[in-house]
């Protein structure tokens, strides 16, 4: 009963630090929102059942010790975020600027598909079945894997800064790197692009979203993408 109290100890200050973060910024949407969505299911509420279900007493130590680990590194984050970014964030997304952004994300869509290409010509009898390439390039393959993911996710952020700009554009930009995800047959970074939505639309367009709204879109995502997977 330790570690489970423990637990919810940590999820009780997650819980403490987004209502600072809405108190400080003013926004339901902030930074904590990712974290919110994707970690705190996996690591506090599954996590905490499955400690509930296991007998796993005798790694206490271990679990309290990852758990602090993991509480001190979300909480130096985030408070350090909020007490440094004391600049107002400027809509910049009128400006001349918007051509780099037309160039960084077509640039970085090319890298992305690049680096991944040789992984899907020595597996192409599987690019109708991507989590079999998942499955197969777990060890070895990091080089092509990972470095492809993280232009695809540049390439789809720098994507949004040109929606007003043209909006066939940038969806079509997006909606090739998500292709491209998942042909990596990892439906993790799909999540990852939604939110960085969600935070350019919160952070730099000052919309106004509503939480509820954003639970109910994450859900769909989550039910198509696994779908997708199954």
């Amino acid at each position: 009963m330790l570690i489970i109290s423990y637990i919810a100890l940590c999820l009780l200050f997650i819980v403490y630090l987004y209502t600072l973060s809405v108190r400080i910024e003013g926004k339901i949407i902030n930074v904590m929102v990712p974290y919110l969505i994707i970690t705190v299911p996996t690591l506090y509420v599954f996590e905490g059942i499955f400690v509930y279900l296991s007998e796993v007493q005798n790694y206490t130590v271990e679990y309290l010790f990852f758990y602090t680990c993991y509480i001190t590194y979300i909480a130096s984050f985030v408070i350090s975020y909020l007490y440094t970014q004391r600049k107002p964030i400027y809509n910049k997304s009128n400006t001349k600027n918007k051509p780099r952004y037309v160039f960084t994300s077509l640039l970085f869509t090319f890298l992305a598909f690049i680096i991944y290409l040789p992984v899907l010509m020595e597996f192409r009898e599987y690019i109708l079945s991507p989590r079999r390439i998942y499955e197969l390039t777990r060890t070895g393959y990091g080089i092509y894997f990972y470095p492809s993911l993280m232009f695809s996710l540049v390439a789809s952020i720098c994507a949004f800064f040109t929606y007003k700009k043209s909006k066939l554009f940038c969806i079509s930009i997006v909606l090739f790197n998500c292709i491209l995800i998942f042909l990596h047959g990892n439906k993790g970074p799909i999540f990852s692009i939604f939110i960085a939505f969600i935070l350019y639309l919160s952070y730099i367009e000052n919309k106004k979203i509503k939480f509820m709204f954003l639970v109910k879109s994450f859900a769909v995502i989550a039910v198509i993408v696994t779908a997708f997977f199954a």
